[in-house]
């Protein structure tokens, strides 16, 4: 349960506020920069290769 409310305090926090931050079904995604196991990735350079599938595993690696 720490981890839930702690994920989403980080995604309040990180996340832009107000309605203009607000995405569309079809809307492109921000560019943005993020940490991997493979070092970091950026949205724009992955595109430049072919499409992209973004997933978002709010529970991942959780207990329960």
């Amino acid at each position: 349960m720490k981890r839930i409310l702690l994920g989403w305090v980080l995604l309040t926090l990180l996340l832009p506020a107000g309605p203009a931050a607000a995405l569309r079904i079809g809307d492109p995604a921000p560019d943005f920069t993020a940490p991997s196991t493979m070092g970091e990735i950026t949205l724009s350079r992955q595109l430049e290769k072919g499409p992209v599938v973004l997933a978002f595993y709010f529970a991942d690696f959780t207990s329960g």
